[in-house]
């Protein structure tokens, strides 16, 4: 039970993305834009398309976020009791550490690692939402659910033409940021009940 409440904490402590990412655009000289600048951009550490003095706060963020998401996973799938539940939470686990060499290599260093590294972190979890979907009950079931397929319909948004009018910003968040809110809104929701089938 203490590692179970652990593992959960770490999950809601994911909280901390946004504000970090506020605190890191706010020291922009150039205003950031959540609609047209992608959430990369923050993590830059050269002036050559975007010019990000916290750089290394908001890097230090993704890897942060990535190692919490990872080891709440890796703690919630091994008291899992069904083998499908675990392959789940070892989806989301790798999606994390993925987001971790998100933070290691930013976007204008390696941009096809980094790019590969957000691709494979956004389909990992994805993948291990809807696992877990169906082992899933009531609330959390629901909740996972949605919060997959409103992830899907953003990267869609995100990889098309005009990104729908959303702008890359806005479209990247709905296929990745809805990724986080889902870990810590299961995470509130399995503090209440497992609401896993047994």
């Amino acid at each position: 039970m203490k590692h179970r409440r652990a593992a959960l904490a770490l999950w809601v402590a994911t909280v901390a993305y946004w504000p970090l990412q506020v605190l890191v655009a706010s020291s922009w000289s150039v205003p950031y834009s959540i609609r047209d600048n992608v959430i990369s951009d923050l993590g830059a550490v050269t002036c050559e398309k975007a010019c990000s003095p916290d750089h290394a706060l908001m890097n230090a963020t993704f890897v942060g976020v990535g190692a919490a998401t990872a080891l709440g996973a890796v703690i919630l799938g091994r008291q899992a009791a069904r083998s499908v539940t675990r392959w789940g939470y070892g989806l989301v686990a790798a999606s994390g550490v993925a987001t971790i060499v998100v933070g290691f290599i930013p976007l204008d260093t390696i941009p096809v690692a980094h790019a590969l590294a957000a691709q494979i972190h956004f389909g990992l979890q994805v993948a291990g939402m809807i696992v877990l979907a169906i082992e899933y009950t009531g609330s959390l079931f629901w909740w996972t659910t949605v919060c997959a397929a409103v992830s899907v319909v953003g990267g869609i948004a995100f990889v098309s033409p005009g990104h729908w009018g959303l702008g890359a910003g806005y479209s990247e968040r709905l296929a990745l940021d809805t990724l986080n809110v889902w870990t810590i809104g299961a995470a509130l929701l399995l503090a209440r009940a497992p609401a896993v089938r047994r």
